[in-house]
């Protein structure tokens, strides 16, 4: 069964009966602290006894699966080399305790450079401090890693959170997040986006600079790079009226400043945090591939859209999942012109890991299709791509952490 996503105006917009406002409000959690790092105990079994859900995954440029998990107090990495079946002993990344402060949206993160230098970012808060993120870096294949450093200085007292790595060139990496230093009246809504660049010989960023602001406090920013290595962002940002819709953040070369665009219409208009943010891809022909969930007036549920200029022109959103099942926090992948949508649904007894495949650039799909599943808690679902192809990367309370392939 083929799906056509074209930029025809006249494809018909599903309204899901479903849900109301499931997903909305909650604590986010927040951040801030600091230590060094050694390799932990040989027991690897820890990590997955005591870690938390909601752990970050990335593919080196060797084909190795490095992960980064949390539990209350420490951050721990490991690796597989037959992906994902085994996995070696954890390295602790911050020795002495801090305060882990990961929820579904605010996950830590985890990404490998081309010259094959580690980093890792995570949220932690301290008593006397504000939330704050941390990075570490590892010039060792993992063995070992930098002392925790506050991401930006901490030049600057202010919330910062639910991160997001992209690799650039050789030994150095792009970091974005929730900022706060710019909110001088709580009375009103929106955070900033703040980026920096990570580097092995700076571990907590070089230079650090305003990407945007009016964003949905609680959304999760999405990231990629275009076909000119240039980051591009994806972001649930405040519009005028308190609608709560999704742009398009397009960083320039030279210090020029960002450009942004909207990229979805949906018209939510909501005083709370969906807590539900947006998944992005670049594919080899820099087209624009976006996943999302809204409760708009004018449309309800996840979908999926493509742009072929850059986010200029947006094609018509396509729903996709089943309404009745809670279709929600979509990640997207693009390959060549192999596109895959992963998202979860939940039929009041298990959570199902769904996936949907497009050959051809995102112009046509195919039907959805179980994966997975899980019979207890999970975390959401993270696409990842390497030579090898691409995988979902899920971890889950009762089967634990999954790399499964997609052929």
């Amino acid at each position: 069964m083929a799906m056509n996503a074209g930029y025809s105006s006249s494809v018909a917009l599903r309204r899901p009966s479903w849900m109301g406002w499931l997903f909305l409000i909650g604590a986010f959690g927040l951040l801030s602290c600091a230590q060094s790092t050694q390799p932990v105990d040989s027991d690897a079994s820890r990590v997955h006894v005591h870690g938390g859900l909601q752990v970050a995954a990335a593919f080196g440029p060797d084909g190795k699966l490095w992960r980064a998990t949390p539990d209350k107090q420490h951050i721990y990495v490991d690796y597989s080399t037959d992906q994902g079946k085994t996995f070696s002993a954890p390295v602790v990344i911050n020795p002495e305790s801090q305060r882990i402060k990961v929820s579904g949206e605010n996950h830590p993160g985890i990404t490998v450079d081309r010259a094959g230098n580690v980093y890792v970012i995570y949220p932690a808060e301290g008593e006397k401090q504000p939330a704050m993120l941390y990075s570490s870096v590892s010039a060792d294949a993992g063995l070992h890693f930098t002392s925790p450093a506050p991401v930006g200085g901490k030049e600057e007292e202010a919330n910062r959170y639910q991160a997001k790595l992209i690799p650039g060139e050789a030994g150095r990496v792009y970091a974005f997040w929730h900022d706060e230093r710019d909110r001088s009246d709580w009375r009103l809504p929106g955070n900033a986006i703040y980026s920096t660049v990570l580097a092995a010989k700076s571990p907590s960023g070089e230079m650090v600079s305003k990407v945007a602001d009016t964003l949905c406090e609680c959304c999760r920013i999405a990231a990629a790079l275009d076909n000119k290595q240039r980051p591009v962002l994806l972001a649930r940002f405040i519009y005028p009226g308190s609608i709560r819709d999704h742009g398009l953040i397009l960083l320039q070369e030279d210090g020029k400043p960002p450009l942004l665009r909207r990229a979805t219409v949906d018209q939510w208009k909501i005083e709370a945090c969906p807590e539900h943010g947006p998944a992005l891809a670049v594919g080899a022909d820099n087209r624009f591939h976006l996943a999302w969930f809204t409760q708009g007036g004018v449309r309800q549920g996840v979908f999926y859209a493509y742009s072929i200029d850059q986010g200029e022109h947006v094609s018509d959103p396509l729903p996709f999942g089943n309404a009745e099942r809670l279709p929600s926090h979509p990640d997207i992948m693009a390959q060549g012109q192999h596109v895959v949508l992963a998202w979860t649904e939940y039929d009041g007894v298990k959570t199902q890991l769904q996936v949907m495949e497009s050959g051809d650039s995102g112009q046509s799909w195919s039907a959805a299709r179980a994966v997975a599943e899980a019979r207890n808690e999970a975390d959401y679902p993270f696409l990842l791509s390497h030579q090898q192809g691409i995988f979902v990367s899920w971890n889950s309370k009762t089967e634990g952490y999954r790399l499964i392939p997609l052929h």
